[in-house]
C-alpha cells in the first residue's frame, strides 16, 4: 500500500523540483521560441540594422588511431541583417570572414605546412560573400533556463550536398587534388549553442545586446589543404558575442582585413542575389578567379571577392 501511495506522489514530487529550479533561476524553466524570437537572440528585427558577431577558437583535427593535433587559431566575424518576408520566415543574409592563425604565435598565417602531405601550401581564409539561412515561420526553438537568469538553446545543421569542386567526382579533374576523399558530395555537421538574458528576452529590444555563441563544426580537410586521399577530420570549436558598435570595435587584426581589403563587409547585404545558402569555403575555391590565385600563390583573403 505504502508502494502504491509513494509512486502516486513521484509526479508531485517531480513538479516540486522543477518549480524550485525554475524559482532559484527566478525564470521560466522554458520558453518556446519562433522565428523572430531566433533573430532576436542571433541578429535584429530591424532591418535597417548589420549585427556582427565575433569568435575566437580552434581547428582541430583527429584521425582513428591517432592523437588529436591543434592545425590552427581561429579568428572571425559575420555581418548579418534579418529580413522577415511575406509568408512569414525570416531570411539571414551576411558575410562571413574567418583567419586561420599560427597555433603558438596567433599570427595571421598565408602560408602552411600541411603535415598529411609534407607540401607547403597557400592559406584560404574563409571570405564568403554572401551567405544566406531562411527560418519558416513554422519552426520553434526550446530554450532552457540557466544559473544567473539566463537561457540556451542549440541549433544543429546536418550538411550534405553535392561538392561544388567536384560533383561528378571526375578523377582527370583539375580540382580533384583538393575535393577531399568522398569527391562527389560534401557533408559535416555545424552546431550553435546560444546563451541570452531573459531581462532581455522578455523586453522589448529588436536585438538581444548579450547574446554569447557557442560553435562547433566537423568538416573535411579543407580544400586548399590539397589532400585528397585521407580519412582526417577537422573539427572547429569556438566561442564569441555580439560586438556593440559594428565592425569599428571587432578585433584588430580581423578589422584591419575588412579596412583593406573587404570594405564591403561594414554592412550586411540589404536583399538576396541567387537562391540557396549562397557561398562556402568550398564553391568559393572553385571559381576560376580564387583557383587561379590560389595556384599562383596569392595571398588571401582576395580584396572584394566578387558576389
Amino acid at each position: 500500500m505504502m508502494l502504491i501511495k509513494f509512486t502516486s506522489l513521484l509526479p508531485l514530487l517531480l513538479l516540486s523540483s522543477m518549480s524550485v529550479e525554475a524559482s532559484i533561476f527566478g525564470i521560466s524553466p522554458t520558453r518556446r521560441l519562433g522565428a523572430e524570437d531566433l533573430m532576436r537572440v542571433r541578429a535584429s528585427t530591424d532591418e535597417n540594422e548589420s549585427t556582427v558577431v565575433e569568435w575566437q577558437g580552434q581547428v582541430l583535427s583527429y584521425k582513428p588511431g591517432d592523437t588529436p593535433s591543434v592545425v590552427f587559431n581561429v579568428r572571425g566575424m559575420n555581418i548579418a541583417r534579418a529580413k522577415k518576408l511575406p509568408d512569414g520566415s525570416y531570411d539571414l543574409l551576411g558575410r562571413e570572414l574567418q583567419l586561420y592563425l599560427d597555433p603558438v604565435t596567433d599570427q595571421v598565417l598565408h602560408v602552411w605546412q600541411n603535415p598529411f602531405s609534407g607540401n607547403q601550401v597557400p592559406v584560404v581564409h574563409v571570405a564568403n560573400n554572401p551567405v544566406y539561412q531562411n527560418f519558416p515561420p513554422g519552426n520553434i526553438y526550446l530554450a532552457r533556463a540557466q544559473p544567473g537568469g539566463t537561457y540556451t538553446f542549440q541549433l544543429s545543421i546536418p550538411l550534405a550536398y553535392p561538392n561544388p569542386l567536384n560533383p561528378t567526382a571526375d578523377p582527370q579533374s583539375p580540382m580533384y587534388p583538393y575535393s577531399g576523399p568522398t569527391q562527389a558530395r560534401y557533408s559535416a555537421i555545424e552546431s550553435f549553442t546560444f546563451t541570452f538574458p531573459a531581462a532581455e528576452f522578455t523586453s522589448r529590444y529588436k536585438s538581444l545586446p548579450s547574446t554569447q555563441v557557442y560553435w562547433t563544426r566537423t568538416s573535411p580537410l579543407l580544400p586548399f589543404m590539397a589532400t585528397p586521399a585521407t580519412n582526417v577530420t577537422l573539427l572547429f570549436v569556438a566561442s564569441g558575442s555580439k560586438v556593440p558598435g559594428g565592425w569599428r570595435n571587432l578585433d584588430s587584426v580581423v578589422r584591419n582585413v575588412i579596412e583593406t581589403k573587404l570594405p564591403a563587409y561594414k554592412e550586411a547585404p540589404t536583399s538576396r542575389v541567387s537562391p540557396g545558402g549562397g557561398v562556402s569555403s568550398w564553391s568559393y575555391f572553385a571559381r576560376p578567379e580564387v583557383f587561379q590565385a590560389y595556384l599562383d600563390g596569392a595571398e588571401f583573403p582576395l580584396p572584394d571577392p566578387p558576389l
